[in-house]
C-alpha cells in the first residue's frame, strides 16, 4: 500500500470519527389540542325516608275552676248550680284550640349537581296529608321547603357542583292540626314527597 492511500485512510477514518462523536442537530416541532367537556345536567337528591317526631310530654294540670252550689234533692238529683262548658273553661299551658302547631324539621334534604343555571328547584307535596291511629286523626297542611333563604312550596336554589362539602342542604315546614286527635300513640300515614329538578 502506498503513502498516499495510507494517508487518505487515515484521513477518512479521522473525518469518520469526528462526524460520529459531533451531536446531530435535534428536530422539534409541536402542536397546540383544544380540549372540551361536555358536562351532563343532572341533580343528586338526599332525603331522610323516614322521620318520627315525638313531641315532649307536657305537664299534667289540674285547673280550679272556682265555685259552684247546687240544689240537691232527696232522690240525689242536683239543678240550679253552674256547669262546665267548653266555653268557661280555663286556658292550660298547653293549648291548641283553634290553632295549628307549626314544625320545622331542619337539615332533612340536600341537593348537589349541574345544570345550565346552576341552580334546581326543589317542590314538595303531601301524598299523605293525615296521620291516624284508630279513630284518631292529625292532618297534615301547609308544606314548605327551605334552603334558609326561600321558603315556599316551590323554590329556586343553588346546586353548587357535586361535591359534596358544597351541597345545599334545606329543611320542611308543615302545620300539624291536633283537633281531630283523640289518642296517644304513634299516628301513622303522613308522607310527604321532595322532587329536585334542574333548571
Amino acid at each position: 500500500m502506498t503513502t498516499i492511500r495510507k494517508i487518505k485512510n487515515l484521513l477518512f477514518v479521522a473525518a469518520l470519527m469526528t462526524a460520529l462523536s459531533t451531536p446531530l442537530m435535534a428536530a422539534s416541532t409541536s402542536g397546540t389540542t383544544n380540549v372540551t367537556v361536555t358536562v351532563p345536567e343532572f341533580v343528586i337528591l338526599h332525603y331522610y325516608s323516614s322521620i318520627a317526631l315525638n313531641f315532649a310530654t307536657p305537664d299534667t294540670e289540674a285547673l280550679d275552676q272556682g265555685e259552684n252550689s247546687m240544689d240537691a234533692a232527696w232522690d240525689g238529683t242536683t239543678s240550679n248550680g253552674s256547669s262546665l262548658a267548653s266555653a268557661n273553661l280555663m286556658t292550660a299551658n298547653i293549648e291548641l284550640d283553634g290553632t295549628k302547631t307549626t314544625v320545622t324539621l331542619n337539615n332533612v334534604w340536600a341537593v348537589r349537581g349541574f345544570s345550565k343555571s346552576g341552580n334546581a328547584s326543589v317542590s314538595i307535596t303531601l301524598p299523605g296529608d293525615r296521620m291516624t291511629l284508630g279513630s284518631s286523626e292529625i292532618e297534615i297542611s301547609n308544606a314548605k321547603v327551605t334552603d334558609g333563604t326561600n321558603m315556599s312550596s316551590t323554590i329556586t336554589t343553588k346546586l353548587n357542583g357535586i361535591t359534596k362539602a358544597n351541597a345545599t342542604v334545606g329543611g320542611v315546614r308543615m302545620d300539624l292540626d291536633f283537633s281531630k286527635t283523640t289518642l296517644s300513640g304513634a299516628h301513622t300515614g303522613g308522607r310527604y314527597m321532595i322532587t329536585a329538578t334542574t333548571i
